[in-house]
């Protein structure tokens, strides 16, 4: 399992490079027979972030659980386009096997290929709204990208709907519903994030937030009741396992949320005078909060926060960067990367378990 931090540690190693590199304006020659080409350091490193990515997973052989189902609907399209069996998979996905079957019968090129495309839109998602790129990347690595290694369709409309928020940030919405709904094409559940999104554009009142809190407690309360009418409507999932019921109460991760919240009401002015846009932050972070601790118990949570969790790679770093002092901001770095650094190897200093085994294509 070493592998899985080897790579962390150089991906987060060269996202420092691009900072260093952006802050420092470094910038490299290539000396050309007639002319000289200025390039941008910060480039390279993209280039070499991207090249990490790219092959750490799409040369994984049999990693996940879903390694060979994937595999084995390839070879049924290569053979049949219109296979019975997927006759309710989501078309993006199909028309995407569909297509790769015209050039190659290998499923291995699946694994590669969705993974490109996971990484295309992570990173440049990352590139063009991070304000702290090693910490983007690390989160990107360990929810989206990670994931992505069994969740395949999830994890192509996740990095999809990534790009979408930051998209929604900018006030681009048009660009925002159209990747939303290019994402759904890859795993439908993603037309969630549609409504939601909306709904954070949108200023409150401080008053709003309490209320939203408080009804979300009673919602806690009411669980059962809940529970059971939102099964009415996918009544399926109650007889699945719980990879699609999870009922688990994550008090890390609620305190990450909670840390989160604290920072955007403390820097609730500043962010909103650098930019009003930036509501969608803090309205997103008291959504989160709310959600992770009162509403881990509705059906599919453990799928559908995939979508969200994500997100902190964008609002972490545009939150501190409203702090002025270079310390403040370091430490408020140390204390949160290290509760997330902490508790994403105790399982395997604990037990030796926590990833999939990872091994390459020979």
């Amino acid at each position: 399992m070493e592998i899985y931090f080897l790579v962390m540690g150089l991906i987060v190693a060269l996202g420092f490079g691009v900072e260093l590199s952006k802050q420092n304006h470094w910038e490299g020659r290539l000396l050309l027979p007639k002319r000289e080409i200025r390039v941008s350091v910060s480039f390279l490193f993209w280039c070499v972030i991207f090249a990490v990515f790219l092959l750490f997973g799409g040369l994984r052989y049999r990693v996940g659980t879903d390694f060979e189902s994937y595999c084995t609907i390839f070879e049924n399209i290569c053979k049949d386009w219109d296979h019975v069996l997927y006759g309710g998979t989501e078309r993006g996905y199909v028309w995407l096997n569909r297509i790769l079957s015209l050039y190659t019968t290998n499923p291995q090129w699946l694994i590669f290929v969705t993974n490109a495309l996971i990484c295309m839109f992570g990173l440049t998602c990352i590139l063009k709204f991070s304000r702290f790129v090693p910490i983007s990347l690390y989160l990107f690595y360990t929810t989206i990208y990670y994931q992505g290694f069994n969740l395949i369709r999830q994890g192509m409309a996740c990095a999809v709907v990534l790009l979408a928020f930051g998209y929604a940030r900018q006030r681009r919405l048009l660009a925002s519903v159209l990747l939303i709904l290019g994402a759904s094409l890859f795993h439908r559940t993603a037309l969630i994030v549609l409504p939601v999104l909306i709904l954070m554009l949108f200023p409150y009142s401080q008053a709003m937030y309490f209320v939203y809190l408080a009804m979300a407690s009673l919602a806690f309360f009411l669980r059962e009741q809940i529970n059971g009418f939102l099964l009415r409507f996918y009544p399926s999932a109650a007889n699945t396992s719980d990879t699609y019921l999870y009922e688990e109460f994550s008090p890390v991760q609620i305190i990450l949320c909670l840390i989160y919240v604290i920072l955007c009401f403390l820097y609730y002015k500043k962010l909103l005078q650098r930019d009003k846009r930036n509501i969608l932050y803090i309205n997103m972070s008291v959504l989160l909060l709310g959600l992770y601790t009162c509403f881990y118990w509705i059906p599919m949570w453990g799928r559908l926060q995939l979508y969200f969790i994500c997100f902190y790679a964008l609002i972490l770093p545009e939150v501190i960067s409203c702090e002025e002092s270079r310390v403040l901001r370091t430490l408020y770095y140390a204390v949160i990367w290290g509760i997330m650094l902490f508790f994403y190897m105790v399982p395997v200093l604990s037990s030796g378990s926590g990833f999939w085994e990872y091994q390459i294509i020979s």
